[in-house]
């Protein structure tokens, strides 16, 4: 009798249970829940060229409907089914309540769920993440470019869970929110290729934020901007609760467009569906763009934060060195003991601990990024600080300038340009328009400095005289790092580029040809005006086009140059290029630019620019609008 009893008892809790899932369910379709924003923040849907919504979310687990990828409403209501089980669900293996605890949250506040209905649920595991997380803010990290990885050269950005009770000492101890690829080769090509057409996964993750603080500012030389957001209670806690639920969702990566900013930016829509940040995104994401966004958000922004990279320290560090103490600093790296020697102590004391400090900054920097014998650094250094501390001069910390300024008071991405010229006696009118990211004669507040990243630029131009209207030139990507050296820093300097352009050669006037060109070298700086850097490269060549013999040359030269900053807003640069094609079309071309730039204002630039190639000569004066 008791079991009968027991069993009628199940039989009605399961009826009991059925009923208020129908009624939840049909609660969330009159309401039209599905169609609401928020819930497609959170599953990350996007209406499609046909109608319809499909979710940019990769991992099956991600969904609970077998079509929830593609059905915002199949997927809600099969979410509400799910909470009603305590099937383990999702790569975290967690009942859905727990899995996916965003979409519980909102559905509960919007549809009044009586959790008592529905099988306990603890969630400990979040319980216990967000204790240890413990949040009072939120901070937005970017780091600075870094030209040595491709997937880093327009910066990058993530977040800073801020603890309550922190400090400023205590803050590298904090977590951050990452999202990055999972990289799945080495091969230079392949990753190119994989990372442009979405060939990677990427995935979120946290770690304590002085990992990622000393593989940015140490390893990398990465300057990080930081910026701590003024959000509530509230919207800390659903940007938090998301975060969990990305744990079991993965995404097709891709360089350009669905990237590290792009979904970090997802999440502070999550956090205020008003700011409508992804929203704005349709065909790439640049980190910078996102931070120009966010700081032009009126109250969004609490605090802005420099934190410099110990190169930048060490350089800044350098420069307040008289000549006399630089040669000291050069001569101690490689040979502490002279830290002790009678001519390096009759300097001053204070002079002394300067230098002592930038070397010491510099073989612990060494230490971090070198692939030889580490133990010889810290072992230089160890003799140094020993020398240091009988000095009795207390450590002074001094603020670090940035070598740019804040990277939301730079130019605008896109560039469109007007303008007029003359090329071998006819008169010609140009448009022309680049979809990204920077030259070296574009303002360069705001971008990291000697470092050029163009891509996807195209130059409409119109001859008077031969009434004729053609594209003159195209480039895919053309990219140019200038690392100028001095005697702790001797890095490399690179460039590589691709498009077509149009020449005179073998009797044809205007001829388009396809290029690939590349070199490394080396640059130096001085300051004899306000700047000026000096570039040297070795360089090689590959031009496709039917003018040539065989349609094709092939060969190598060498090119220098120079660019001056007269002012802040006026600037120069010119160069020379010797290039020799032994393969294919032999034949040998000299190449002469000189151009200058004055800023009207960030947006606003006047350009001008001679080039000869060969014995072709063109000017041509250009109003550009950064957009």
């Amino acid at each position: 009798m008791l079991v009968l009893c027991f069993i009628g008892n199940t039989s009605q809790s399961r009826a009991e249970d059925a009923s208020y899932l129908q009624e939840l369910q049909r609660r969330a379709a009159t309401a039209r829940l599905h169609q609401q924003r928020y819930w497609h923040l959170l599953l990350h849907y996007r209406p499609t060229l046909v109608g319809g919504y499909e979710s940019e979310a990769d991992e099956p687990g991600f969904f609970l409907a077998t079509n929830g990828k593609i059905d915002p409403k199949a997927e809600l209501q099969a979410t509400i089914a799910q909470f009603f089980s305590t099937e383990l669900v999702g790569r975290s293996r967690q009942p859905a309540r727990c899995a996916f605890i965003a979409r519980y949250h909102w559905l509960k506040a919007a549809l009044a769920i009586d959790e008592a209905r529905l099988p306990p649920q603890s969630c400990e595991r979040f319980q216990s993440w967000l204790k240890e997380l413990n949040p009072a803010s939120i901070t937005l990290i970017f780091p600075s470019a870094f030209m040595n990885n491709p997937s880093s050269m327009f910066g990058h950005l993530l977040l800073r869970v801020d603890q309550k009770g922190q400090t400023e000492q205590t803050r590298l101890l904090a977590y951050t929110v990452n999202y990055s690829a999972d990289v799945t080769t080495d091969n230079g090509i392949a990753f190119a290729v994989l990372g442009i057409f979405g060939g990677f996964q990427g995935f979120f993750s946290t770690h304590p934020y002085y990992i990622k603080a000393r593989e940015y500012g140490d390893f990398e030389n990465r300057d990080l901007w930081e910026y701590r957001l003024n959000l509530s209670e509230d919207q800390i806690e659903r940007l938090l609760m998301h975060t969990w639920e990305m744990g079991n969702a993965s995404f097709d990566y891709f360089f350009f467009k669905e990237n590290c900013a792009y979904h970090i930016l997802s999440l502070l829509d999550v956090a205020d569906p008003e700011i409508h940040l992804t929203d704005r995104f349709w065909l790439y994401t640049f980190p910078s763009d996102g931070i120009r966004m966010i700081a032009q958000r009126p109250g969004l922004v609490k605090q802005a934060t420099f934190r410099p990279s110990r190169a930048t320290q060490i350089r800044r560090g350098r420069e307040n060195l008289s000549i006399e103490e630089r040669t000291w600093l050069a001569q101690i790296v490689d040979d502490p003991a002279l830290a002790q020697s009678g001519s390096f102590t009759a300097l001053p004391p204070q002079r002394q601990a300067l230098v002592l400090d930038v070397a010491s900054d510099y073989l612990l920097y060494r230490a971090a990024t070198t692939n030889d014998d580490r133990a010889i650094y810290q072992e230089r250094n160890k003799t140094i600080l020993i020398a240091r501390s009988k000095l009795r001069v207390p450590f002074v910390a001094r603020a670090v300038k940035p070598f740019t300024g804040p990277p939301e008071q730079g130019h605008n991405i896109m560039r469109a340009g007007l303008g007029a010229g003359w090329r071998e006696g006819e008169v010609f009118s140009e448009i022309s328009f680049r979809l990204a990211f920077h030259d070296l004669l574009d303002p360069e507040y705001g971008y990291t400095p000697d470092a050029q990243i163009e891509a996807l630029g195209v130059s409409l131009r119109h001859y008077a005289e031969s009434k004729h209207t053609r594209i003159e030139r195209f480039t895919l990507v053309d990219i140019v790092s200038l690392s100028p050296i001095n005697a702790l820093f001797q890095s490399p300097s690179w460039k590589i580029a691709t498009g077509f352009d149009t020449i005179q050669h073998n009797g044809c006037r205007f001829c388009r040809v396809g290029n690939l060109k590349g070199g490394i070298g080396i640059a130096a700086e001085s300051s004899w005006f306000q700047r000026e850097v000096y570039f040297a490269f070795v360089d090689l060549a590959a031009e496709y086009g039917r003018v040539f013999d065989g349609d094709h040359r092939i060969g190598g030269g060498a090119s220098a140059g120079a660019l001056v900053d007269f002012t802040e807003r006026w600037k120069i640069g010119a160069s020379a290029t010797y290039l020799e094609f032994p393969v294919g079309d032999k034949s040998g071309e000299w190449r002469f630019s000189a151009q200058q730039r004055y800023t009207i204002n960030k947006n606003l630039a006047l350009r001008f620019d001679f080039n000869q190639r060969a014995r072709t000569q063109e000017y041509l004066l250009n109003l550009q609008a950064y957009f």
